[in-house]
């Protein structure tokens, strides 16, 4: 059987027509690579356009052309348009060489153009950032709270609107960790692409992949950047790093390392009102908590070019985080039946967390349509942490000490191969094998410091296994295309707690994926796609740790979690190429919360862990505007959202049915060439979302850039939340429980900022992994 399907797949590579392939450089009257610029290929009889594009850093290359002959036409603003003929009849890969674009004369006109932000590209919204104010921003983090379609929350946790957390890729390499994020700056970057329902190529796991391609190094030289940010709250926090990149003939190296030392002092008042048919208990807090951190970050990318068709690259990323944080919490205990006690709860938490990371990646190009790519990931991960818990009843007079220590030490394998090839000349597929391992040992012992007696010990150990397979056949004819493809995960699962089996569970799911698109004209693009998707629990919603949190309350996982089955059906408008509309259903199985329920051995205790429901309706509607004049750009979003859920809550079902919305612009003015002003706005409606109901919230932040020395020089000013309005206060309602919190975050800030380029520096990182979702689990 193998042996036919290799020599069919020989037959009809050899008999397939390969397209034509283009390429070429594009510079200015001084010879630099000019940094935007548009190409379009026409036809030779009436000049129609076959296909166009835009490109920056002076490269284009055009694939898949299906004509023999040709026009190519290069346009800048404030140049003299280029026309050539292209003859494909001899050799069906051409590159043109070097074109160098003439000034246009104009007399006492100064020609200014601002790029669009954003464009629809098959129902995918990408987001340029080379060349706009978006590159200005600060780090990847800050241009990723100013992108239209994304929401970046105080905790810089990122948001897909209406489609929930993404899968991050830089460079088509998964981030495994935030830090990895918050150590590129967005003058690294050159786009960012949303796409809010990804094929049967990406791990099932994700809802939306947001993808960010970096800027890349096309010359040899060594560049290096340097930074440095004060950020001033309640607590001083600063940040700095150097970026160092250099290319020599067939070799590229890129370094990267940043330390972060973040203080806060933040404020939260909780409470939790436990109803029996007998009683009521009501426990009240309040908190402040003065965490702070101290992280290394570093990434080592080597990569070398064998040959033109052969590349072999190899990465290590090492993340170093120590938190430690006070809280002093004053506690009220109000049961109905017994009176009020009045409790003064006193912590400190000192966690530590080491993770290296270890990539080996190898690509092979075959020929222009056809593409072979291996990477190997080992990471490990070990955390540590201890919480010093000081408990004085002031009613009773009494007093309880506890040491927690907890120890977690994950070591994950994984591996996977990607093959591309071109079946027909209108038909390329896809295809590939994934598999991974994760193993861990963790162990949790609490100590009572009087007595010096042990509480209990628990050691857990956890044995993860996926496999996974797929192809993905995508085709194109004329202004229509047609993706198809189907994905299969295998998981394996086994977890022991102290020596005893909780878990044994093995399941696999078929994941089908499907899109039409249509171009309707150069202004009207129309995309429908579906996808099935699982959401895993993390390690932690499985794992029997517990978290202690005061004598009324404590958090473990459940073991016997399902995972979330969801079909996701997506309607895209793309309109005048600087309207995006997107209408959403998603059909949940399973939907997984965090819930408060009362303890199994004493109903008085509250014990915080993950229950299933058994289903989610949503329905999402987001809208997405650009308008570029000569010194402004801002974008617009909307969007809406209306649940169809369920909860069990006082021996009754709520029916969650409250439509919510949001609002969200970026703008951005240039008062001159070098400096420019920002002013972005976020509005959160009230919602409710499976069991919890959030309050409404707000934030406004602005700032100003300016550069010097032809902007080697970048310095900047931001005051983030000026209304200290963004915090979210939230109340959950789930069997006989109601908990709730009122936060007063750390939030509104005053950052500065100042960065140095030598040698015109230009981030060269290209990271790639094979782990993909396995180290966000943990």
């Amino acid at each position: 059987m193998y042996r036919y399907l290799l020599t069919l797949l020989f037959i009809v590579q050899t008999f397939a027509s390969y397209p034509s392939n283009l390429r070429g450089k594009v510079i200015d009257d001084q010879a630099i690579s000019l940094e935007y610029f548009t190409v379009a290929i026409l036809l030779p009889q009436d000049s129609s356009i076959i296909i166009g594009g835009a490109f920056v850093d002076g490269y284009f290359e055009f694939e898949d052309l299906k004509v023999d002959q040709c026009l190519i036409q290069i346009s800048s603003v404030g140049y003299q348009t280029v026309t050539q003929n292209i003859n494909f009849s001899a050799i069906n890969s051409i590159d043109i060489g070097t074109i160098q674009m003439k000034n246009l004369e104009l007399n006492e006109i100064t020609v200014f153009a601002k790029r669009p932000t954003f464009r629809q590209v098959e129902g995918r919204l990408l987001i340029d950032v080379k060349g706009t104010a978006l590159s200005e921003a600060g780090d990847l983090f800050d241009a990723l709270k100013r992108s239209p379609g994304l929401v970046v929350d105080n905790n810089n946790n990122i948001t897909v609107s209406g489609k929930g957390t993404p899968i991050v890729f830089i460079n088509n390499r998964e981030v495994q960790n935030k830090a990895e994020i918050e150590a590129l700056q967005s003058d690294d970057v050159m786009s960012i692409e949303i796409d809010r329902n990804p094929s049967a190529e990406y791990s099932a796991s994700g809802n939306a992949v947001v993808r960010i391609k970096t800027k890349k190094i096309t010359k040899d030289k060594v560049n290096l950047q340097v930074y440095h940010r004060d950020y001033f709250a309640r607590k001083l926090s600063t940040q700095s790093g150097i970026q160092l990149n250099s290319k020599i003939n067939k070799t590229s190296a890129s370094i990267n390392y940043s330390y972060r030392d973040f203080k806060s002092k933040n404020f939260e008042d909780a409470y939790e009102i436990n109803t029996h048919s007998e009683y009521t208990i009501s426990n009240n807090n309040s908190t402040i908590r003065i965490p702070k951190t101290k992280s290394h970050n570093m990434f080592l990318s080597l990569n070398q070019e064998i040959n033109s068709k052969n590349n072999l690259g190899f990465q290590y990323s090492y993340i170093s985080t120590n938190k430690n944080q006070d809280s002093d919490s004053k506690q009220t205990i109000n049961k109905t039946n017994d009176g009020v006690t009045n409790r003064n709860i006193l912590k400190h938490r000192d966690e530590d967390k080491n993770l290296h990371i270890y990539n080996l990646n190898y690509q092979y190009d075959i020929d222009s349509t056809s593409s072979l790519s291996i990477i190997g990931d080992y990471s490990s991960s070990a955390n540590h942490s201890t919480e010093d818990i000081g408990e004085s009843n002031i009613t009773s007079n009494s007093n309880l000490k506890s040491l927690i220590d907890n120890q977690n030490n994950y070591n994950i394998y994984s591996g996977k191969l990607d093959y591309k090839i071109c079946v027909f000349q209108s038909i390329n597929l896809q295809t590939g094998v994934k598999a991974s391992k994760v193993t861990n040992n963790g162990k949790v012992t609490s100590v009572n410091q009087i007595t010096a007696t042990e509480n209990y010990q628990i050691n857990d150990k956890i044995d993860d296994r996926i496999s996974a397979a797929y192809f993905n056949l995508e085709s194109k004819l004329n202004n229509f295309k047609l993706e198809a493809g189907f994905r299969y995960e295998y998981t394996d699962t086994e977890i022991s707690s102290n020596e005893k089996m909780v878990l044994d569970s093995t399941y696999g799911h078929w994941f089908p994926s499907v899109l039409i698109n249509k171009e309707f004209s150069d202004h009207v693009n129309v995309t429908l796609s579906y996808a099935k998707k699982i959401d895993r629990p993390t390690f932690n919603e499985l794992s029997t740790d517990i978290t202690y949190f005061d004598a009324l309350s404590y958090s473990t996982g459940n073991p016997k979690i399902k995972p979330t089955i969801s079909h996701n059906l997506d309607l895209s408008f793309g309109l005048f190429k600087n309207l995006s509309v997107n209408f959403a259903y998603s059909y949940e199985k399973n939907a997984r919360i965090l819930s408060a329920v009362s303890d199994n051995s004493n109903p008085d205790i509250v014990k915080y862990t993950p229950v299933n429901i058994s289903q989610a309706e949503y329905l999402n509607l987001n809208i997405d505007y650009n308008y570029s004049g000569k010194n402004l750009n801002s974008t617009f979003s909307f969007g809406g959202k209306k649940p169809f859920i369920e909860i069990p809550y006082m021996n009754e079902l709520r029916k969650i049915r409250n439509s919510s919305w949001y609002f969200q612009t970026n703008n951005d003015y240039s008062i001159t060439s070098r400096t420019s002003i920002f002013a972005n706005y976020l509005y959160n409606s009230s919602s409710k979302d499976l069991m919890t109901h959030f309050e409404s919230s707000s934030k406004l932040s602005v700032g100003v850039n300016t550069s010097f020395f032809s902007k080697k020089l970048n310095v900047a000013i931001m005051a983030n939340d000026i209304f200290d309005t963004s915090d979210n206060s939230w109340e959950d309602k789930y069997g006989n429980i109601v908990a709730g919190s009122n936060p007063d975050n750390d939030n509104t800030w005053v950052r500065f900022s100042i960065k140095y380029n030598f040698n015109n520096f230009k981030g060269g990182a290209k990271k790639k992994s094979a782990s993909e979702s396995e180290l966000n689990r943990l």
